[in-house]
């Protein structure tokens, strides 16, 4: 008799972080839309038709020499409300098996020059464990944290 391997069910995931951030909700849309202003706060190399349809490839570039890549497709701009777009991070390992990932950020002033930015990170794929989870947030805790420092 023979075994076969099912592959594992594909799941929904999503994370979402959220800060309040002492500048206008234009400010914050024009950093995530205009590539000068992209590579002042996170990302070393950036080229982007910012335009729904339009592509974009980003390189961050760390410390250690490590060059991370994305590539994605802009799915929707709101001037200073929402900016969505597919997410492909070029290092992931075929193991990794996550699919259809889209990132949407969210613009919502809360005072004179305080806006609450969210981002969600929504992708398919195999059930993943807390630390899965908790590394993923924390990637995006920091470019949060890199965007609160470019303002």
């Amino acid at each position: 008799m023979t075994e076969s391997a099912t592959a594992p069910a594909l799941v929904p995931h999503t994370i979402t972080v959220t800060r309040t951030i002492a500048a206008a909700p234009a400010a914050l849309y024009a950093a995530w839309t205009e590539p000068d202003r992209m590579r002042q706060w996170f990302a070393t190399v950036v080229e982007a038709d910012v335009r729904v349809g339009g592509r974009y490839r980003i390189e961050v570039h760390e410390d250690d020499g490590t060059v991370n890549g994305f590539t994605g497709e802009y799915l929707a701009l709101e001037p200073a409300e929402r900016v969505a777009f597919t997410f492909t991070h070029h290092s992931q390992t075929p193991a990794d098996r996550i699919s259809d990932e889209t990132v949407t950020v969210t613009f919502r002033e809360v005072g004179p020059d305080r806006t609450e930015v969210s981002i969600t990170n929504a992708w398919t794929g195999p059930e993943v464990g807390p630390s899965d989870y908790a590394g993923l947030r924390e990637g995006w805790e920091v470019w949060m944290s890199m965007l609160v420092a470019h303002f």
